[in-house]
């Protein structure tokens, strides 16, 4: 099994969030305009708000700009799925089921969930240097590019893995 296409962060949740940010930004602003012509008390309310509230509007998309900019990509090889921006992989002996998640409260919120079977869960939280360990592993679909054609091509990459697995098991070419 080659190397999986790669899929890069999308900038239109990047714009989004960055307009956004910028947006409650000039809000602000015109909020402080407003407040020095009160108190100083307001003027102080003001001038934390507003450099409060924006801040992770325009902090995550300059994150994940200089994400894109680094080449940090959703993908999958030989070993296993790439599953955040840090390179952290799942392996493939590693995967129990990989499958579609999407919340029927929040209309963007859908994304390629991969299940490690529960005997690999502390492995992959010592391997990511995490707390507590994670039963699946969210690939949110508003982050990457063609989630669509990412879902399709991982399920194909899953399955073709384990027809290999299979056929491997069955002429008794395990590895000891």
């Amino acid at each position: 099994m080659s190397r999986g296409k790669e899929y890069q962060l999308s900038l239109l949740p990047m714009g989004i969030f960055l307009a956004s940010g910028l947006l409650i930004l000039l809000i602000g602003i015109l909020a402080i305009a407003e407040a020095v012509q009160e108190s100083a008390w307001q003027t102080i309310k003001a001038i934390g708000l507003t450099l409060v509230f924006p801040t992770p509007f325009i902090a995550y998309p300059i994150y994940l700009w200089r994400k894109r900019k680094a080449g940090k990509t959703f993908y999958w090889d030989e070993e296993g799925i790439v599953i955040d921006l840090q390179g952290n992989k799942v392996y493939w002996d590693e995967i129990e089921d990989i499958r579609f998640f999407r919340s029927y409260y929040i209309w963007f919120s859908k994304s390629t969930v991969i299940y490690p079977h529960y005997t690999h869960h502390e492995k992959i939280r010592e391997r990511r240097k995490k707390w507590m360990p994670t039963p699946g592993h969210s690939i949110d679909w508003i982050l990457i590019e063609n989630p669509k054609d990412y879902h399709k091509n991982v399920m194909q990459a899953w399955k073709e893995k384990q027809k290999l697995d299979k056929n491997k098991w069955e002429l008794g070419e395990t590895e000891k």
